[in-house]
């Protein structure tokens, strides 16, 4: 009501289109669908009516992206409004009824009590911030980054329910509380790869090509031979590919990045600051497009205008100077490679060029 007030239908009608065609763009990239306008807000489904696999770590993707998009208008109407806006975004997970209500084509929409759990969420939610519910929490917590529990009071509910901050997303996924099975047969792998492995402690490095149908191990072979490499005294470092990030260019290779010079969501001025510091003899348009993959890019500096190819060739050379050579034998992991987009593809194809330099292992 008070932007209403301060800028008019005109301008608010423009500011919430605006707002609507982001939140709808972001959701639509992650498979999600936008089901009702609500005056204000937007309600969005994942899993429904298309049935995915990993709908919460989408939902929680999108929440976040949206957040981000959020801010982008934020600064924009600051300095042509002179207000402040924030969104908060809410997130339950949990069965419902989809279908249809009335009698028109397009009246498709979700029913049930985890609906509603959503929005409350959404209005125990902090201004810019994202709140899940616990069914939410242990769909993505192996990924999720999170502020402890809380409990907080909700409309029509007898006493106080737990929620969860959502602050960001790992780049590679977590075992919480696992305890780790024996491994049992793989005996002749498991040889290959430690020997393997004591020639990248010699100074070979490696590329190696774990396959096999789904369900029959390849994680679990992975998480051992992560637990070899590290007990060697090699760096290790880990990501996995995901089925909502197919079509984002350069995602894969991001995320690694972000885990090889520990850039967090929390702390992307240093991150920024440490960067500039780390590739200090580098072209310093170089170094902007690398702050712009890593998502730490000052909006205040404009991108280079170059094209994908380019980009990917520069942003390569870059990675490969001996700025980014680790100081002690390494070892990269990324799983789940058929979901890889193809500049992320590209770029590892041109970095793999050089693994036979030492102390490189993929």
């Amino acid at each position: 009501m008070d932007l209403a007030a301060a800028l008019g239908p005109e301008r608010l009608s423009e500011v919430m289109g605006e707002l609507f065609n982001r939140c709808g763009s972001v959701t639509q990239r992650y498979g999600g669908t936008v089901q009702q306008f609500t005056g204000d807000g937007i309600m969005a489904l994942f899993g429904a009516p298309i049935s995915l696999e990993d709908h919460a770590i989408r939902a929680c993707v999108a929440a976040l992206e949206i957040q981000k998009e959020a801010v982008t208008l934020a600064d924009e109407m600051k300095r042509r409004d002179g207000m402040e806006i924030a969104l908060r975004v809410g997130l339950n997970s949990g069965d419902v009824v989809f279908g249809q209500i009335g009698s028109g084509s397009e009246s498709y929409t979700a029913f049930g009590t985890h609906v509603g759990m959503a929005q409350r969420m959404e209005s125990v939610a902090p201004a810019g911030g994202v709140m899940i519910s616990e069914s939410t929490v242990r769909l993505v917590e192996h990924i999720a980054v999170l502020d402890d529990p809380s409990l907080v009071n909700i409309k029509n509910a007898p006493e106080p329910v737990y929620a969860r901050r959502l602050r960001g997303m790992l780049a590679s996924r977590t075992a919480i509380g696992r305890r780790e099975s024996t491994l049992v047969g793989r005996d002749d792998e498991m040889d290959s790869i430690t020997r393997i492995l004591h020639n990248g402690l010699e100074g070979q490095g490696s590329v190696v090509g774990v396959v096999g149908p789904a369900g029959i191990g390849k994680s679990r072979f992975c998480r051992e031979l992560l637990r070899i490499a590290q007990s060697s005294g090699m760096a290790t470092f880990c990501t996995s590919c995901e089925s909502h990030t197919s079509e984002v260019p350069f995602g894969v290779v991001s995320r690694l990045l972000r885990d090889v010079l520990q850039i967090s969501d929390d702390e992307q001025e240093a991150g920024g600051a440490a960067l500039r510091a780390r590739f200090g003899e580098a072209d310093p348009e170089d170094v902007v497009l690398l702050e712009d993959l890593l998502g730490i890019r000052d909006a205040a500096v404009a991108s280079p205008n170059v094209s994908a190819e380019a980009r990917r060739r520069r942003l390569a050379g870059l990675i490969g100077t001996p700025a980014m050579s680790p100081d002690q034998p390494t070892v990269y992991v990324v799983e789940d490679v058929h979901w890889i987009d193809a500049a992320s593809e590209a770029m590892l194809a041109d970095l793999l060029t050089n693994v036979s330099r030492p102390r490189r292992w993929w």
